[in-house]
């Protein structure tokens, strides 16, 4: 590769960047260093601990420049590219149905730049900013939006990505921190307490408004490509007087390799692993052996919950780990780590729990954690891993 080509590549990374608003907070390169002084490193795009790095070698000179390409932010909250205008490209398409204390929405997201195919969005998800408040048990620091203030009734998920407590705005890198949706109710005002939100995810592929994720296209990848709309359906309850929240945009991205005819960017095969999120985007579970009871006579609990959690990934799924969490503690559970299979694009772990504090019989609400292995939110929140959160509902039979 001569030196006029490695400069030529470098500078369509950077175009990108201005292009989709992509910023760091540091330097993403470091200085050209001799051939002699590199080191041979190692690691699967968007699985590492330490970093993902990538090189640009010219044979000319003799040097390899490296880029520190996990400074690059793969999440970004991708608000600060659509508004304003306000309800130009995210909006309400329809009203389905409007009642007293629930309403449901079909809200409509379009990607911003339509004839720019190295901006494909993956894994982009419509966060639902609220008020916190309950706690997640056992992490009294995680609050979610309960019935009692506007909550999404089906969501896809739970994420802690730009919630404003944890990710202040940032005027001079908009897309690296919250930002007030023009068509919400600013934070100033709402003062937004939630740290775990729950979203919808967007997807070109994903036709139906009310589809669910195991429709995705595997080779897709959950990509938004440019010049495409996506439609989901959001059921939102709320209390009288509550209706008080703003929303989000997670997007994620990171540069193309082009190699199509003439340099063109071929969708989604061009861009690394590392334009997906590193958490997994659906979850499945399965496999349910119940046989939690509470004797109501003699006031104890008996039998266990065996279930398994298949996580779909779309690299590496075996690279997480499943954790349950009762949200009054009526089972106590492990995380593990260990699937106990692996398939095309998902990783099976199974879950072992027994009784804590039961005190009836009915069903109760479990959080499942699915952690992965990237660190520190890209430094908003040092020391702690990436993870999604989602719910279900098991039974605890009267006996």
């Amino acid at each position: 590769m001569s030196a006029r080509y490695c400069t030529f590549f470098t500078a369509i990374i950077f175009s990108i960047f201005i292009v989709s608003g992509c910023g760091s907070a540091g330097n993403p390169t470091a200085p050209s260093v001799p051939l002699s002084q590199t080191q041979n490193a190692s690691s699967h795009p968007g699985r590492s601990n330490l970093g993902l790095w990538q090189f640009r070698i010219d044979p000319d000179n003799k040097t390899v420049d490296v880029y520190q390409l996990r400074t690059v932010m793969t999440h970004m909250n991708g608000l600060a590219f659509i508004e304003p205008p306000a309800g130009a490209l995210l909006g309400i398409d329809q009203v389905v149905d409007f009642q007293p204390g629930e309403m449901t929405l079909d809200i409509k997201l379009t990607h911003p730049y339509a004839s720019l195919k190295k901006t494909a969005a993956f894994d982009v998800c419509g966060i639902l900013i609220s008020h916190g408040s309950m706690d997640f048990p056992l992490f009294v620091k995680y609050k979610w939006p309960g019935t009692d203030v506007v909550h999404l009734k089906n969501p896809d998920g739970y994420t802690r990505w730009w919630n404003p407590i944890e990710f202040p705005a940032n005027e001079a890198l908009p897309h690296t921190g919250y930002v007030d949706g023009l068509l919400g109710t600013p934070n100033e005002t709402g003062q937004f307490t939630a740290t775990l939100n729950p979203y919808k995810y967007f997807a070109t592929d994903l036709t139906d408004p009310e589809g669910t994720l195991d429709t995705l296209d595997l080779d897709r990848r959950g990509v938004l490509e440019p010049g495409t709309s996506c439609i989901r359906r959001y059921v939102i309850g709320f209390t009288p007087g509550s209706l008080v929240f703003n929303y989000a945009v997670d997007a994620n991205w990171f540069p193309p390799v082009p190699s199509g005819p003439g340099g063109d960017v071929i969708i989604p095969d061009d861009f690394p692993a590392s334009a997906n999120r590193p958490e997994p985007y659906y979850i499945e579970v399965k496999n349910i052996n119940n046989t939690l009871a509470y004797d109501t006579s003699a006031g104890t609990a008996e039998g266990g919950l065996t279930f398994s959690v298949y996580v779909y990934d779309w690299f590496e799924p075996e690279g997480n780990k499943v954790c349950p969490y009762a949200q009054n503690n009526e089972i106590q559970g492990f995380c593990n780590p260990f699937p106990s299979e692996i398939g095309d694009g998902y990783a099976a772990f199974t879950l072992d729990c027994f009784p804590m504090f039961m005190d009836g019989p009915g069903d109760f609400l479990m959080w499942l954690s699915v952690e992965n292995d990237e660190m520190d939110y890209q430094g908003a929140l040092p020391f702690e891993k990436i993870s999604v959160y989602f719910q279900t509902t098991f039974n605890i039979a009267e006996k």
